[in-house]
């Protein structure tokens, strides 16, 4: 008998009700927000998610699911929405668009081959939302709100908001610096993947699952005292907005996200879920000034 591939799951019966329901709540949420439904392709060239997600990641080097179609070129199911969404804003010019920003969100099926386990899977479906040609940390607080509203809505418990600041590009090599000088006597106790992210992004290092507990990674240095004035103004007012909102959150140095695009600020929003044991971040996302250049933007 055929049966379906490891790491999906069909819709059916009430479960496919509840699937429907939960679609409509999304589409009347960025309703209220007023923002604009974009769909881009599953497939993608491979080109874009290496400079858009980035190579030193994870979701590069072990997870896509790459192909050669019939014309002989590379070609990756999309990993993830923000860079397929960034390849449209780029090709079809709206950054010469009069109403900037541009407000987009999105919602469909994403593939990395990962190990199936609870809340995993390898086919999975994600929503998001983008904001284009805006340096304003409003906008930081306002993108934060969307997940946050949308839990409340559904009804989850328990929902908490972890921030921190990535800053901008100078803040960045700073603090990349001081991680190469106090990784580097403890290199022969990281593990493998850390070895190797040591030379690449020593970033994703304090992102580590296989060695979080390890006594020598509580002491690693902090982003937050490398932030010059600029970037930690920008992380202050983020902070200010989002007590306007009345969202509650937790300034977490830990918080760096498995991405390599991002500047300022970065998030991760939880929520008790029956059954998800530790998996209950279900949201994360941040902001990357420079992702629309890298990708060939302006």
């Amino acid at each position: 008998m055929l049966q379906k591939p490891k790491g999906t799951y069909d819709v059916y019966g009430e479960y496919g009700k509840k699937i429907l329901y939960l679609e409509s709540i999304m589409k009347a949420l960025m309703e209220k927000y007023n923002y604009e439904y974009f769909r881009t392709p599953v497939f993608e060239t491979s080109e874009l998610f290496h400079r858009g997600v980035g190579e030193t990641t994870d979701i590069v080097s072990k997870e896509t699911y790459d192909f050669k179609d019939r014309g002989d070129r590379l070609m990756t199911l999309r990993p993830e929405g923000t860079a397929g969404v960034v390849r449209s804003f780029i090709e079809n010019k709206m950054y010469g668009n009069p109403s900037i920003p541009v407000k987009a969100w999105y919602y469909g099926p994403m593939y990395r081959y990962e190990r199936p386990q609870s809340g995993r899977f390898r086919e999975f479906y994600q929503f998001g939302v983008e904001v284009f040609g805006s340096n304003d940390p409003l906008l930081d607080a306002e993108i934060i709100s969307i997940p946050v509203n949308l839990f409340r809505l559904l009804g989850l418990k328990g929902i908490k908001v972890n921030i921190n600041s990535l800053g901008d590009m100078e803040s960045r090599n700073n603090y990349r610096g001081a991680l190469l000088k106090y990784f580097k006597p403890h290199l022969d106790d990281l593990c493998e993947d850390c070895k190797n992210r040591y030379n690449k992004n020593p970033l994703r290092i304090i992102d580590c699952k296989v060695d979080k507990d390890k006594e020598f990674m509580k002491n690693a240095p902090k982003i937050i005292d490398y932030l010059n004035e600029e970037s930690k103004e920008h992380f202050q007012k983020v902070q200010e907005y989002l007590n306007a909102l009345e969202i509650e959150y937790e300034v977490n140095p830990n918080v760096v996200r498995g991405l390599d695009y991002y500047t300022h600020t970065v998030f991760e929003v939880e929520a008790n879920v029956q059954g998800f044991g530790s998996q209950n971040v279900l949201c994360g996302g941040g902001r990357y000034n420079s992702l629309v250049s890298a990708i060939g933007g302006p």
